[in-house]
This record gives structure tokens, sequence and C-alpha cells, in this order.
């Protein structure tokens, strides 16, 4: 897929990084960026991504996945930071395909500064040459009220707070890999069945998609958005394919209607392909 400095894509990815530039809390402070190898199976380990200076973030292969808050300015500041370092072929949200569809141009005009990362890539999408948006998070799942409580009281065992009212989304921010899959641990001690419904049974879904994306010969790199305790059972999966069930590794719903060519786009702008 072409690089080169005159392509559509970078014309479009230069408006992209001004606009998330001008004004904005969100520019891009990632680290040295780690070379972008495409997806290649069961030799790939988890790499640190570059993106920003935290460590709820991972590479696998071309695929860099970061742990988010959802709807918070910092994930859109990593995420639009990870989009116009890495130059993705495909952004990847936790998100479904009725949710993508919003962005669809007939449906929805994207606008900057955005209010959550949903909408972050989907003006991305709408603006830069041939990225495309997928939603990899289509398990169905409920919450219920008491899995919801179990943050406050592990990280107040785990020593990283002092009580659970002390709980800020800076708390989040402030974990690593080890310390995110010990927060796992606990929750799936108190409550397996949740457990094994909110995360591990999506953290599968959403692995099998990106594995499935990161297979195809025109896709080298993508860009993940996912919550951050879905981040070390993603990364594992995607480090060895082999416990994916083959049923899971499919192609995910993707916003593409970049079809016709560039001076065309807005003329076939309706189409989309799920």
């Amino acid at each position: 897929m072409s690089r080169q400095p005159d392509s559509p894509r970078q014309s479009d990815l230069e408006e992209f990084q001004s606009a998330t530039r001008t004004g904005s809390t969100t520019q891009d402070t990632s680290c040295t960026p780690a070379e972008n190898p495409a997806f290649a199976g069961e030799h790939e380990s988890i790499q640190p991504t570059g993106v920003a200076a935290c460590d709820i973030s991972a590479r696998v292969g071309g695929i860099h996945v970061l742990g988010v808050l959802h709807r918070r300015p910092f994930t859109i500041a990593r995420l639009t930071g990870a989009i116009t370092r890495y130059k993705p072929d495909v952004v990847a949200i936790e998100a479904c395909s009725e949710a993508i569809s919003q962005y669809h141009p007939d449906n929805h005009d994207a606008t900057w500064p955005p209010s959550d990362e949903l909408e972050a890539a989907g003006y991305a999408t709408d603006r830069i040459w041939d990225v495309r948006l997928a939603g990899i998070d289509t398990q169905e799942y409920e919450i219920g009220d008491e899995f919801a409580q179990y943050d406050s009281e592990i990280f107040t065992e785990l020593g990283l707070i002092e009580s659970e009212d002390e709980l800020t989304p800076s708390t989040y921010h402030n974990l690593d890999l080890a310390t995110i899959r010990r927060w796992r641990e606990l929750t799936k001690q108190r409550d397996p069945e949740a457990f094994q419904t909110v995360l591990a049974d999506r953290d599968e879904s959403m692995a099998g998609y990106l594995h499935a994306l990161a297979d195809e010969d025109d896709i080298e790199t993508i860009v993940a958005a996912v919550g951050v305790q879905h981040l070390p059972g993603i990364l594992d999966r995607l480090v060895t394919p082999s416990q994916i069930p083959s049923e899971q590794i499919e192609i995910p719903p993707i916003a593409d209607y970049r079809l016709f060519g560039k001076e065309s786009a807005t003329q076939y702008s309706h189409i989309i392909s799920w």
C-alpha cells in the first residue's frame, strides 16, 4: 500500500493532523515508535507500542492495542496520537456494527473535538484516505451493579488507593500490564460467571477480529482501542492465535465508504459494507 508523500492518503493525514493539533489538547505525545512488522502468527510477542507516556498499551506484530477509559479526553489524545503516528489501515474500536454505522457520512458529520474514541475514529476515517473503521465488540452482555463495584475494592486491596472512595480515572491511567492481570484475576475470583461473560468471551471475540484483519493482504497496521481491563486478554490471544476458536476468527463489521476514488467519495458516500 502506497505511503508516498504526494498520495491522497498522505495529504488527508496532514489535514487530520492539523485539525487535531489546532487549539486542541489531543496532540500526539507519542514516544519513539517501535517497528511495525506485518502480523506473522505464533512467534509474535507483546512489545511496547510507543504511544504516550503510559504502560496501558502494547503491540503484537502490526497491531497496536491501546487499553483505554471510554469517553475520556486522554483516551482521545492517545488514539489520535496513534493514528497520526502509525498511519493505520484500520482503526478498530470496542463498538458494535450499529455504533460505527452512525458515522456513515449520510448520518453524521464527525466534528472536532470528538466526545469519545468512536467519534475520534469516525473523524479520522472520514478525513484520511483509505483508513477504515472496524467495530470489534459484537458480543451481547450485561454488567451488573456488583461487577461495577469490584474495581474500588480490588484497587484498595492492591494498595493502589487507600480507600474505596478514592478511585479516580488517574488510578486507571497509572496501571501497567502486570497490575491489570492481577486486577483481572481478583475480579474472576469474585464473580467467575460475570468475568467470563463481560471480559473473557469478549476478549476472545475482539482478538479473533483483530487476528482476521491482520491476516488480510491489504492490511499492514491496525490501531485498536479497547477497555483497559481487556488489554491482557486480547494481547495474550494475539500472541498465541491457537487460543482463539476458529469460528471467532472473522472480519468484523467495517465502515468503508471510500470505494470510488477520492473525487467520487462524496457522491457515492451512501455505500457502506459490513
